[in-house]
């Protein structure tokens, strides 16, 4: 029986889980099955677990034959190729971590792939860089002075603030100028009940944002006027992964409704989920713009985002997922992209996906060979 490659996922536990990072537990269960039914062995491993002068490391792998089934922990020799799942940039960035990870990338080159998570300013002056891709940018900032903010409202009337290095939607204000000159904002935060307020001095704005330990912490964006479905602003998730020819190819799309009173459409924040091509369908239909050629402009993120991203970070990346909106005119805007994409609930997506993250697993080990 052939055996194909061993596949290392690599998280890191916090204390007190079992033993991975809250819905990690699902996704990788659903891994380490695709991987059993397509030949790859596969387990998940901590970096701080790894025993170099053995070639070895503990490592977790699900036993299916139970019922039900379980992690069970056990030693297991390197592998060939690292999935780099670590699910936050908190604990990537860890002093204790962040050398085993710069080893990691240097042993294994474009076999350690989605190697880090991606800095959303850097990404986007890549992207704004680029002739071909700057027409798809929102006009964004990093947030440096209360002058910045300014000028973006007086021009914009509504802009959005978000973290450097955050996600799912955490720690987003949105600020917009009202009838009477003043400064609405609506503040947004996992766990933590929605605020808002009205401030009258545009510097006042800035003691409204978290602490990010970063300086400048937070980007500056214009809002965009979405495109509605049934009366809810929208945006698309898209996900791109390289295919068993180590190209990359668009895996597919899905929708995401914002929910009653969310400055964002994460499912966090009550957004729903809806099936993209009927979203996009009947938003068109509503709006008066072109289905065809807001799906042409998709086909071309799909296919230029992920090149340019990966050549200017000079890494190897197996998938991307991006934020997308339409306007209200039918214009596609690019937002950010994901170098670590939360798991899709659209099950063939899911099934689809999975697949492909195989195949080029099988790519990768044919580097070495």
């Amino acid at each position: 029986m052939e055996i194909g490659p061993l596949l290392g996922i690599l998280t890191i536990s916090r204390p007190g889980t079992t033993p991975f990072v809250g819905g990690q537990n699902d996704s990788f269960t659903e891994i380490l099955a695709v991987a059993d039914e397509m030949k790859c062995i596969a387990f998940v491993f901590n970096p701080l677990e790894i025993d170099w002068s053995k070639k070895a490391v503990w490592g977790y792998r699900y036993n299916f034959k139970l019922n039900p089934g379980e992690w069970e922990r056990q030693i297991c020799p390197l592998p060939n190729i690292i999935y780099n799942r670590i699910p936050n940039r908190t604990l990537e960035n860890r002093d204790d971590i962040i050398p085993v990870l710069d080893k990691l990338r240097r042993q294994y080159g474009p076999r350690f792939f989605n190697p880090f998570f991606l800095d959303k300013w850097l990404t986007h002056k890549v992207l704004f860089q680029n002739g071909k891709t700057r027409d798809f940018l929102p006009e964004t900032h990093q947030l440096k002075d209360p002058a910045v903010l300014s000028d973006m409202l007086s021009r914009y009337r509504s802009v959005y603030l978000k973290p450097k290095a955050s996600s799912l939607g955490n720690d987003i204000l949105k600020i917009s100028i009202t009838d009477n000159n003043e400064y609405f904002f609506i503040h947004q935060a996992l766990g933590q009940e929605t605020r808002e307020g009205i401030i009258r001095d545009c510097r006042d704005i800035l003691k409204e944002l978290p602490e990010t330990g970063e300086e400048p912490g937070y980007l500056i964006q214009q809002a965009i006027p979405l495109a509605r479905f049934r009366n809810r602003p929208f945006d698309l998730r898209l996900l791109v992964q390289k295919d068993r020819k180590g190209t990359w190819r668009k895996t597919g799309t899905a929708a995401r409704i914002a929910g009653e009173g969310s400055i964002t459409t994460h499912v966090f924040y009550g957004g729903t989920r809806f099936n993209a091509d009927t979203v996009i369908r009947e938003a068109a239909r509503n709006h008066g713009f072109s289905y065809k050629k807001v799906t042409k402009q998709l086909r071309r993120i799909a296919f230029l985002f992920p090149r340019v991203i990966e050549n200017a970070y000079r890494q190897s990346f197996g998938e991307l997922e991006m934020d997308i909106g339409i306007d209200e005119k039918g214009k596609v805007w690019f937002f950010e992209a994901n170098s670590k994409p939360f798991r899709f609930d659209e099950k063939l997506l899911r099934a689809k996906s999975l697949v492909r993250l195989i195949h080029y697993v099988r790519y990768l080990d044919q580097l070495q060979s």
